[in-house]
């Protein structure tokens, strides 16, 4: 499985975690129960300790493929082969009156 892929799972279970311990907060007044309290701050902290090392992994290497050249990177331009491309149209700034 990619990194990006578990990252994504992590992430998406946390947010779904957050959304549900949200809404039986809201509803229920006796929420939570001390032994739900523990147990939902340990899958809490698992969620965010994983989420944030596959974030930190996925950055790593997408950084790597950047500097290598390997893929292109969903979301970014492509750069220009030569300079002249980008610096070829001086930029206008109009003039205040």
């Amino acid at each position: 499985m990619e990194i990006k892929t578990v990252f994504l799972i992590f992430g998406i279970v946390l947010a779904v975690t957050a959304v549900v311990v949200s809404f039986v907060g809201l509803r229920v007044k006796s929420f939570p129960s001390r032994g739900a309290l523990i147990g939902m701050l340990v899958f809490a902290v698992a969620l965010v300790i994983g989420t944030t090392t596959f974030a930190v992994k996925l950055s790593v290497q997408e950084q790597e493929e950047r500097e290598h050249g390997e893929t292109d990177i969903p979301g970014e331009e492509a750069s220009p082969a030569t300079g002249e491309e980008a610096s070829a149209t001086p930029l206008k700034i109009p003039a205040r009156y």
